[in-house]
Order: C-alpha cells, then structure tokens, then sequence
C-alpha cells in the first residue's frame, strides 16, 4: 500500500499520516495490498475538508468530506471509502459468481410440485447462494444497504453459518448455530 499526501493551506504532521493510516487497514484488508491512496488535506476557515482517491487493481474509488475537525473529516470520508470498497467488492464476487455457476438447467423461480400429493404446499425455489465469509459488523452493514431485511453469511471467525435481519424495534438479530 502506497499513500500519498497533499496538504493545502495545512502541515500534514506525522500524527495525521498516522491517523489516517491506522485507518486506512481494513480497507486494505478488504482490497489486498496493491492499493494507491492519495489523501487530499485542505483547510479554508473553519472547513476541514479531506478527499481520499484509492486506486485498486480492478477499480477506483473516491470520497470527499467536510466538518469542522480535520480528523472527523478524514474518519468520516475513509467510512465513506470502506462502504464503497464493500459495495465494489461484492459486486466483483457476485459477477464472478454468475459466470462460473450458470444455472444449472433450470431456470429461476421454477415451481416444483410434489406429484405425490397434490395439495401440499409447493417448494419455489427462487434462487441458489452460497453464503460469504465476512465478520457481523460487515454484514450489519450489508443489510443496511441492500433492500434485503436478512442475510445469510459464514462467519469469518467462527466458520458457521449465521443469519443478521433487521428486527421490527430497528436493531439487529443474530441467527447462530449452536
């Protein structure tokens, strides 16, 4: 990981470098280690503004944000990054997942009925997954963003399966195996 700093109208100090580059770790936990990081440090009056452009191998991201306090600013705009990061990931894995799987000769949302008993309920089976590893704050953070009230993933420490879904009070419950 290579990071590069501008200062405009501030001194970058080596608490700042190392601030942001505390920060910058799960990102690169989550891109790899080819990562280019350009943060750009400006200051007008009482506007910190901090932009961060972050080149991958396979895409770019960018991220800009203002407060009052140069080190809210580069927190919030790396949250910023992290959720892109998360979102670009996914999507790259689930591109992938696509191509290699196919479908396997039956179509989506294929009814299948029990021709046994006819007046059984019906299994539909709407689509395959394959759960992810990824830890519970990450995957908080995906049914925050999807339009999804669940999701089904490996947990990255433990290796079970588990379930996140937003409850009706606002918070989240956790499915785990026992």
């Amino acid at each position: 990981m290579r990071v590069e700093y501008t200062g405009r109208q501030i001194e970058v100090t080596p608490a700042i470098q190392k601030f942001t580059e505390d920060h910058l770790k799960k990102i690169r936990k989550l891109l790899g280690e080819s990562i280019e990081v350009h943060a750009i440090l400006t200051v007008e009056k009482y506007r910190h503004i901090a932009e961060i452009n972050l080149k991958s191998t396979s895409f770019k991201l960018n991220g800009l944000e203002e407060t009052n306090d140069m080190y809210s600013s580069i927190n919030a705009v790396l949250v910023k990054i992290e959720r892109q990061a998360l979102k670009a990931k996914d999507r790259k894995i689930a591109k992938k997942r696509k191509l290699s799987s196919g479908n396997s000769g039956r179509p989506l949302g294929v009814i299948e009925r029990n021709r046994d008993n006819p007046e059984q309920p019906r299994i539909i089976r709407s689509e395959s997954y394959a759960p992810k590893p990824m830890t519970v704050e990450e995957a908080v953070l995906e049914v925050t963003s999807s339009k999804s009230d669940f999701l089904v993933f490996r947990d990255a420490e433990s290796d079970k399966v588990s379930v996140v879904y937003k409850r009706k009070d606002g918070n989240f419950g956790l499915i785990e195996p026992s």
